[in-house]
């Protein structure tokens, strides 16, 4: 660390590689977005090197001094990519910052980078907020810019059917977050983290092309609750008893259910 970096007051310079360590919170952070995966990571670094060969570094690394040398705050991967072009310096902006705020630089200035689909940002979120990284979704949503109901309904997507999680990890075909909000609305997920109606309703808006306000309508028509809630069945020694819980209906519906029951058992009748 130079004496004569000044305090409270960004500097910018030129490093030598050797004099920088990394983050910490460098190895936590690749634990937490490991659903990136490596051989990406790999391959972004060698473009990356590509790219500042060709053109030059077009954005500074920023560092914090400490003792005996550099600690990264944000711009592991321009180091990475630099020290795989054989460079010996790299353009940092010094700043003095206590340890809170410098985990928390490099926690977002990693984020604002990771370019990560809506679920992954669900996932990395929440494990930042079981790690104590943020206390509470307020911290987070201040830290990041973002509005603390969108934090909100972010991280409700982790209470959609598993299979929904993974097939928006994999594909991340719906990002408007306001219709993921009414299908995980629509029925509660079991204690294993599954819902059949969640499911099947999320594959009949992929399959329809479903908009937000289509959803919304279909899911207010009374029709998209079955008219028949339980049935049972008795067996006498000469007769079947079927009772059938329908709730409150209205004459037409009612005059429906009754036609559909004629028809069915007319069919079965038909078939002894």
């Amino acid at each position: 660390m130079d004496e004569n970096t000044p305090k409270n007051k960004d500097l910018t310079i030129f490093l030598k590689l050797t004099d920088l360590k990394d983050s910490p919170w460098q190895s936590r952070f690749e634990d937490i977005t490991a659903q990136k995966g490596t051989p990406s990571k790999l391959q972004n670094i060698d473009e990356l090197a590509v790219s500042i060969d060709k053109t030059g570094l077009i954005q500074p690394i920023i560092v914090r001094p400490v003792e005996g040398g550099y600690e990264v705050i944000d711009g592991h991967r321009r180091i990475e990519a630099m020290r795989k072009l054989g460079r010996g310096q790299i353009l940092a902006i010094v700043r003095d910052v206590n340890d809170r705020d410098a985990q928390i630089m490099h926690v977002i200035g990693n984020l604002q980078r990771k370019n990560l689909k809506p679920i992954e940002l669900a996932l990395t979120y929440q494990k930042m907020l079981d790690s104590g990284i943020f206390k509470d979704k307020r911290e987070l949503s201040k830290a990041i810019g973002k509005d603390e109901t969108y934090i909100g309904d972010l991280l409700s997507t982790l209470q959609l059917d598993s299979r929904i999680i993974e097939d928006l990890a994999k594909n991340n075909l719906i990002k408007d977050l306001r219709l993921l909000r009414l299908i995980r609305l629509y029925k509660p997920v079991d204690k294993n983290g599954v819902s059949e109606a969640q499911w099947e309703l999320y594959r009949k808006v992929l399959f329809t092309k479903m908009s937000r306000k289509e959803l919304a309508i279909l899911l207010k028509k009374p029709s998209n609750n079955p008219a028949v809630k339980t049935w049972k069945m008795k067996q006498g020694h000469k007769k079947v008893t079927i009772n059938l819980e329908t709730g409150i209906l209205d004459k037409v519906k009612k005059d429906k259910l009754m036609k559909l029951i004629a028809e069915k058992m007319q069919e079965i009748s038909d078939s002894l």
